[in-house]
């Protein structure tokens, strides 16, 4: 891995100097990873992991912070304490405090499109303490430095986009189209560790609440199709009783019977069904491979695949059900309803933000799942 970051940094040394020779390359540091924290006394504070090509130094990555009223005061403050002159040309991750989230971040965002030298690529995310606190994490568990560790995370949990990843162009796309709200992946510390823990869900720039991460296949089956994706169900045991082995066990066994499926293919539709009482009806299908179940549920007939497709489609709709309340109490459209409701509009009438806030938690959805289990090898 070490040799993998040095050929990195020696490729990014060539294109800084390729891009940038009027400067001299060893009294410069390179932002890898940014945070930002609102402070009470109305000072912002920049919080960056650098790299520096300093020839005295054994350690290429350090972090860095300063404090202003402006992010760019803020990083010419650091540049001042840290003897380095701050480029953030190669800025990989853009982190948000919660408590700075809950405020709003639309402005921080705004700063970022004014500045063309910044890469499209760079991800944003929300982080449970402060973004200092999460940039400052110093543990033996970490084999990289802390920007390129919260990278990895982002990008081991976001193959084939099944979890958000989103850059500054994607979250400026999200709010200023009316009738949806982003969500952003949101980090905390566990055990002196960052993890990625939850979807961070917010009303236009302003975070309000957090989803478990557990729950992003449902968030992406609203967006796109879906395949070869891990579903974890708990069923009610009672109706399966008849058909579970070892019968005299039966009174120690759990109400709840864990089940564990792969997705082969899912997908969604949504349409609106009536306009003036705001009813949507969505349509979801699931092709699944049964993989795994706590207890040994005979499947030796058709029946039995009924009843478990008849189950599991109660379990996914009561799921989104109750995801829907919460999205509706925190009134933060991530399912991204207002969009369906915006293309029935007449020309004539655009729908305002504040209209969808008000019709937003008044809307009633009716969720009809299909789900089918194809094959079911590993409990067979």
């Amino acid at each position: 891995m070490k040799y993998k970051q040095i050929i990195c940094l020696v490729m990014l040394s060539i294109l800084l100097v390729s891009c940038i020779p009027t400067r001299d390359i060893e009294k410069l540091g390179v932002i890898n990873t940014g945070g930002v924290d609102k402070l009470d006394n109305d000072l912002i504070e920049v919080t960056s992991e650098i790299f520096h090509f300093a020839s005295q130094s054994n350690d290429l990555t350090r972090i860095v912070s300063g404090k202003g009223k402006t992010i760019k005061d803020s990083v010419e403050n650091a540049s001042s304490k840290s003897n380095f002159t701050l480029t953030a040309e190669k800025i990989q991750l853009e982190i948000y405090g919660k408590e700075t989230a809950k405020k709003g971040i639309l402005r921080y965002i705004d700063t970022l499109d004014r500045d063309a030298s910044l890469p499209d690529s760079m991800y944003l995310a929300i982080s449970d303490t402060s973004a200092k606190e999460l940039l400052s994490t110093d543990s033996e568990d970490i084999s990289l430095d802390i920007g390129q560790f919260l990278h990895g995370l982002i990008e081991e949990n976001s193959t084939d986009h099944l979890f958000p990843r989103i850059n500054f162009q994607d979250f400026q796309s999200s709010f200023y189209d009316i009738g949806k709200d982003p969500y952003l992946p949101l980090f905390e510390i566990e055990d002196g560790i960052p993890i990625l823990a939850a979807i961070a869900i917010m009303q236009d720039d302003r975070y309000v609440g957090r989803i478990p991460i557990k729950d992003k296949l449902y968030f992406n089956l609203m967006k796109e199709n879906i395949k070869d994706m891990t579903m974890e169900l708990g069923l009610p045991t009672k109706p399966f009783e008849k058909y579970i082995e070892k019968e005299e066990n039966i009174s120690k066994r759990e109400e709840t019977l864990h089940t564990s499926y792969n997705i082969l293919k899912g997908s969604s539709k949504t349409k609106l069904i009536d306009q003036e009482n705001l009813v949507f009806e969505t349509d979801i299908k699931l092709r699944l491979n049964l993989i795994e179940m706590t207890e040994e549920v005979l499947i030796k007939n058709e029946a039995v695949i009924k009843l478990l497709e008849k189950e599991v489609n109660k379990a996914v709709k009561t799921h989104y059900e109750e995801l829907l309340a919460q999205l509706q109490e925190w009134n933060a459209d991530a399912f991204e309803y207002g969009s369906v409701y915006r293309s029935h509009k007449d020309k004539g009438h655009q729908l305002t933000r504040n209209e969808w806030r008000e019709m937003f938690p008044e809307i009633t959805v009716n969720f009809n799942v299909d789900a089918k289990v194809v094959s079911h090898g590993a409990a067979d």
